[in-house]
């Protein structure tokens, strides 16, 4: 258990593996990775639960913050909030928001119906995986 002034400091893996491949990809998209032997970085990149499979935009809080969506004005709005907690309150990171854009969920157990929306929230504790994927 932490302060939750420290709260930020914690390193969930799963995020932090999933937003940089995401940055990675980003940036290679835009010519700023030149790699040559980086042979599927074109693909899309897919976060898979125990029940369904996932594709958007992960957000990685760069947009410009005079035209925020929804979650993102929440988002940071949270994180003004917990700031001004008392030190004396202590917080378990079990699992980070991982925030999307523009997502297609598709469930492993009928592959055929797919879900889109223009923003989710996935937390860390329900992905099992993520993959680059070629359709």
């Amino acid at each position: 258990m932490g302060k939750l002034k420290n709260f930020k400091q914690a390193l969930d893996y799963k995020k932090a593996m999933t937003t940089h491949l995401a940055d990675l990809k980003d940036q290679h998209a835009k010519g700023l990775i030149t790699e040559e032997r980086i042979t599927n970085a074109e693909g899309k990149l897919f976060l898979h639960t125990q029940t369904a499979m996932i594709e958007g935009s992960i957000n990685l809080f760069q947009a410009d913050e005079t035209n925020q969506t929804f979650i993102e004005y929440g988002l940071a709005q949270f994180d003004e909030e917990l700031d001004e907690l008392s030190d004396e309150m202590n917080a378990y990171n079990v699992s980070a928001p991982i925030h999307l854009k523009d997502v297609t969920i598709q469930p492993l157990s009928n592959p055929e119906v797919r879900t889109t929306m223009s923003e989710m929230i996935v937390y860390s504790d329900q992905v099992v995986g993520l993959s680059i994927s070629f359709q």
